[in-house]
């Protein structure tokens, strides 16, 4: 383990314990921490149940939440060799909850219908974008991607007001089952991710090294590729869009620790599940009594975030990953 994962894993474990406290803490109601402890221990019962039924599973599914979009934000970069790549820039979550949405319509009562549907819609926006013209450059795939983001949200919207439903991007509401469903959902895809994690780092090299050492590029592709739907699509089912996580986190990660993508994934796994508990945890206490969407604060962060690096990045430098 290098000098910087020996800083930076202790650091965003420290700062997610802190902010799951903190969060446990504040809302509509604030609750102390003296009355937490009071709480867990047999004290006030409508404390315990705020804690229990309404914060807890909200804070476990952000946590959930966060980890997996930066993680498939990670391995969509090193698959695309592109530090640009996420899934909702490059449609795949914005495909799946259209296709959510056409699965609400056509089958309402097919059991894990929502998971089902964005997984399918997540495999089409990867089949249109693992095509010879999107991957000949990397500023052709972000515009395609953007343009198929651009096209799958706006039939979403179209269907939607006609239906009187719409994905907000938000945990407010969120239940211990959709919890329960993000981490089975999450922990075996993130597993799947962290095993796969050498492959990533094999795709830095050119097509024609890997042939030399008689490993297939596009079987690693796409193997990568579908755990990033995979996650993605497991998100969308359950709350939405919540974009530019997988630019931003896996960035700052390879900023504090380098390239190598088997300390990448992890760490992005780590330091997502704290940014959007972060990020949550403010949108619950920013605008009481009402609160603002996880997916609205990250669109405020994320944008600036994209513009200043695609200023900073000359055209050779997107490629880098």
């Amino acid at each position: 383990m290098s000098r910087a994962e020996k800083l930076w894993y202790p650091i965003v474990l420290t700062l997610l314990i802190i902010t799951i406290v903190i969060s446990l803490m504040v809302g509509a109601s604030f609750i102390s921490l003296q009355q937490i402890i009071s709480a867990f221990s047999g004290g006030n019962p409508n404390q315990l149940s705020i804690l229990t039924s309404i914060r807890l599973p909200r804070i476990f599914a952000a946590m959930l939440c966060g980890g997996m979009l930066a993680v498939a934000g990670a391995v969509s970069q090193a698959a695309f060799r592109n530090v640009l790549a996420d899934p909702s820039i490059l449609g795949v979550t914005s495909a799946a909850d259209f296709f959510i949405l056409i699965g609400a319509m056509l089958v309402p009562t097919f059991p894990g219908n929502k998971f089902v549907f964005a997984l399918i819609g997540g495999l089409v926006a990867l089949a249109l974008l693992t095509s010879k013209s999107a991957l000949s450059s990397p500023y052709r795939l972000i515009i395609i991607g953007v343009a198929m983001m651009l096209t799958f949200t706006g039939f979403e919207q179209l269907f939607s007001n006609g239906m009187g439903v719409q994905t907000t991007g938000s945990f407010n509401g969120i239940t211990w089952s959709q919890t329960e469903v993000l981490l089975f959902l999450g922990v075996s895809g993130m597993f799947v991710a962290v095993f796969l994690s050498p492959w990533a780092n094999y795709l830095k090299l050119s097509t024609e090294q890997l042939q030399t050492k008689g490993v297939s590029a596009s079987m690693m592709r796409i193997g990568l590729l579908c755990v990033v739907v995979f996650l993605s699509s497991s998100v969308s089912s359950v709350v939405g869009t919540i974009p530019f996580m997988g630019i931003v986190v896996p960035n700052i990660v390879r900023y504090l620790v380098g390239r190598d993508y088997q300390t990448i994934i992890p760490l992005s796994m780590l330091m997502g599940a704290w940014l959007l508990l972060v990020i949550d945890t403010i949108g619950r206490i920013v605008v009481l009594p009402s609160e603002l969407s996880a997916a609205v604060i990250m669109t405020v962060i994320g944008g600036p975030f994209l513009i200043m690096m695609l200023q900073r990045k000359n055209f050779n430098g997107i490629k880098s990953s």
